[in-house]
């Protein structure tokens, strides 16, 4: 398995180190890189939503007649189950969303981004055997593991190598001089300064104990996803109204707390970098949302369907009626 996700990660660092390349000499290079970066990988995953908004707007189309058969069958529950699931059936409404599909193409590439952007020594500047050797050696894991737990992970370890590389002093920063070529620390350092946006330091982790700068992340995690959020669930309740009622409004409220309240606590636990990420790709979910409700509205996807039943059922009696002026 490890070697399936060390073959993602590799080619989303090409991709994040060659659009590194075309914006290395402009300010803080790497943060214009991974706006890009983000921005090009969610236009990849944009076909995978598709099939969810249309399936959205099935499902307006079909709730008045789930309507009835609630009226009509009433409390007899099996007979409701059976008939919602023939109904569904005949509509092409799957009730589970999209389906497995999407999620099987979006999962490699969240996690050849996600990679990538964890990793960028080893899979974006492609010093991964040093990496490994630094890694391994005993003061570098002392340090690791004297802080805190959410830091330790291996995932953010390399985003904490760039950080101590601004400390010449740092036990860290001497055994890189000895693991890597003074090129490759040169490098390095180039790539380090570029993590920098307004003040920032995207290599470092915001922490809630301490008031700072860097709660400028979680706070527009937060707000970024609230959005999302609250766009979505007030175009449901517009197009379905039995969203706003009962349990549904339970449910739907909960979500709409919990994603930003999420998103807060994640850009508490992880560096700045990933943060960053995170935001970025909530404001691109904002407007994909935007745009995908209005181009696939429900009411719109409806009234299309319905012609194309139409003309279906024309055409499908004329078939049968050329049939029979053919025998007779």
């Amino acid at each position: 398995m490890s070697n399936i996700f060390g073959f993602i990660y590799n080619i989303f660092g090409y991709v994040l180190g060659f659009i590194y390349e075309l914006f290395k000499n402009t300010p803080a290079p790497y943060v214009i890189s991974l706006i890009v970066f983000t921005v090009l990988t969610r236009i990849i995953l944009l076909p995978t939503a598709i099939p969810q908004q249309k399936n959205q707007a099935k499902q307006f189309r079909i709730q008045p007649k789930l309507q009835k058969i609630q009226q009509k069958f009433g409390n007899d529950r099996q007979k409701v189950s059976e008939e919602q699931q023939k109904l569904y059936q005949r509509e092409g409404y799957n009730p589970m969303a999209a389906g497995c599909g999407p999620m099987l193409i979006s999962l490699p590439l969240l996690w050849g981004v996600y990679g990538a952007i964890t990793r960028p020594i080893s899979y974006v500047l492609h010093f991964k055997d040093q990496v490994a050797k630094l890694l391994e050696d005993g003061t570098v894991k002392k340090f690791f593991e004297q802080i805190s737990t959410s830091k330790r992970s291996s995932y953010y370890q390399e985003l904490l190598v760039l950080n101590q590389l601004k400390d010449s002093s740092s036990k860290i920063t001497q055994k890189v001089g000895a693991i890597f070529s003074p090129d490759q620390i040169t490098q390095m350092n180039q790539f380090a300064q570029g993590f920098t946006l307004f003040g920032i330091d995207l290599t470092q982790t915001p922490s809630i104990k301490e008031f700072g700068v860097l709660w400028i992340i979680p706070a527009l995690a937060g707000i970024t996803s609230f959005l999302t959020s609250f766009y979505s669930t007030r175009m449901q309740k517009k197009y379905n109204p039995t969203m706003s009622k009962g349990s549904n409004a339970m449910s739907q409220g909960c979500m709409m707390a919990f994603m930003p309240l999420f998103s807060i606590y994640l850009c508490f636990t992880v560096p700045a970098g990933v943060g960053f990420y995170w935001v970025i790709s909530n404001i691109f979910a904002f407007f994909q949302t935007v745009l995908l409700s209005n181009v696939y509205a429900p009411p719109k996807v409806a009234a299309k369907n319905m012609i194309h039943d139409v003309i279906n059922r024309f055409a499908y009696e004329k078939n049968v009626k050329d049939r029979k002026t053919v025998v007779e």
